[in-house]
């Protein structure tokens, strides 16, 4: 339950060609805090939960669409990113949980859009690029202040929440899809 309320991120809408996109809110996440209330397997478990519920996805749009849907793309919010998220313990379960997607997941990733990254961003990348495969780290997009409409040639505007340049709400009426991500 810790894990759940206090790790950001979901699923929320689909790119163009019908796969699924997975958001990460990253600067809100106190690593320290989570690591403290919940132990790494936990933290490794809910993550593995997501892949599955991930690929489940790409099943049910594969069915839905009449072709093969293998591939999620993903959406990393870095606003906010610091040194508190260099933590070395969070950095190295941070490690041990992009291994495990690149292991149980291989070539389910289509592409990575890193947006609103801040300055300590390439710092922070180069603690983890060393866990992801080459083919994986070519699929890294880090996109400048264009992002909303780089985003908008992927996923069509009403799939992308109000809060990242498109025009998805919740029901409520929230731009940030809370909801879902």
């Amino acid at each position: 339950q810790v894990i759940r309320k206090y790790m950001s991120g979901g699923m929320c809408g689909y790119d163009r060609e019908g796969s699924p996109i997975w958001y990460e809110i990253i600067g809100p996440l106190d690593a320290k805090g989570l690591l403290f209330s919940a132990s790494k397997q936990d933290l490794l478990k809910n993550k593995f939960r997501d892949c599955e519920v991930l690929q489940h996805e790409c099943e049910k749009q594969s069915q839905k669409l009449g072709k093969k849907i293998e591939m999620v793309l993903m959406v990393y919010d870095c606003e906010g990113l610091g040194l508190k998220h260099l933590w070395k313990p969070a950095v190295e379960t941070y490690g041990e949980l992009l291994s495990m997607f690149e292991e149980n997941f291989p070539e389910s990733l289509k592409r990575l859009f890193i947006v609103k990254a801040p300055k300590i961003f390439p710092v922070a990348y180069n603690l983890v690029k060393h866990f992801l495969s080459e083919d994986t780290r070519k699929k890294v997009v880090v996109l400048g202040s264009n992002w909303k409409e780089v985003l908008q040639k992927y996923i069509d505007p009403e799939q992308i929440p109000v809060e990242y340049g498109g025009t998805l709400t919740d029901p409520d009426g929230n731009p940030k899809c809370p909801s879902k991500v």
